[in-house]
């Protein structure tokens, strides 16, 4: 079987796997286990056809009920093809223009926002029980793969004890997959949205070590059980 870091696939971007990165003992997650993508809403059969022969079994869709297509072609062959979960980690309510002015002049930081999603407790139970009892690849997406997807993907290193320089590198590379580099200056407003700062993960790295300590203590608060927790882990590295 070859993996790829990166999914040659034309109509999904930001296509990536969790596999081959190193943690702080000495082991590598595993090949085959999780991806991350950005929306499958243009997905084509024959890319599904790529996803079922690389092993996924299982889709996660993060985003709100408004965000996604479900009368779409696409998304009844994803349905049809895959086991699908629907489980929206953003509240309900997007980005008030209070709130959007406030990022955008720096009042607030992108990576603050992210509490929201860290601290959405009933929805990380959820998608840790997906990913515990599905045998195959489960892969989890958003719209654009960088944000929802994103503390999704550090939560799952966290507790594969991956070093945070490289939790933290694998969030920054979104913008490069998505083409947001080429097309945003850094100084334009609205590249604050788009562009995946290291700082951002670092922050919401930083919240759940100050508040939880640890990312299996924090998802122990989250009322995740131990053994669901370790039975993650062991499909992230045994």
């Amino acid at each position: 079987m070859q993996y790829y870091k990166r999914l040659p696939l034309e109509n999904v971007k930001n296509a990536r796997e969790l596999g081959g990165v190193p943690t702080l003992d000495g082991k590598v997650i595993k090949w085959g286990k999780f991806l991350r993508t950005a929306t499958l809403d243009d997905i084509s059969l024959e890319e599904i056809k790529i996803l079922k022969d690389y092993g996924v079994e299982s889709i996660i869709d993060l985003r709100r009920e408004g965000e996604i297509p479900f009368n779409s072609e696409s998304h009844k062959n994803i349905e049809e093809n895959f086991n699908f979960n629907h489980i929206s980690l953003a509240p309900n309510e997007e980005f008030t223009k209070e709130q959007i002015r406030q990022i955008m002049d720096k009042e607030v930081s992108v990576g603050s926002t992210y509490r929201n999603l860290i601290d959405n407790f009933p929805k990380i139970r959820q998608i840790m029980n997906v990913f515990a009892n599905t045998d195959g690849i489960t892969l989890f997406h958003c719209q654009e793969g960088k944000d929802r997807t994103g503390i999704i993907s550090m939560i799952l290193m966290g507790i594969a004890n991956v070093a945070r320089a490289d939790i933290i590198a694998d969030y920054e590379v979104s913008s490069a997959y998505l083409g947001y580099i080429e097309r945003y200056d850094e100084n334009e407003p609205y590249s604050v949205f788009r562009i995946t700062s290291p700082y951002y993960m670092k922050e919401a790295y930083e919240y759940i070590e100050r508040k939880y300590k640890s990312f299996d203590e924090y998802l122990l608060y989250a009322k995740v059980e131990q053994e669901l927790i370790d039975k993650v882990r062991d499909k992230l590295l045994s």
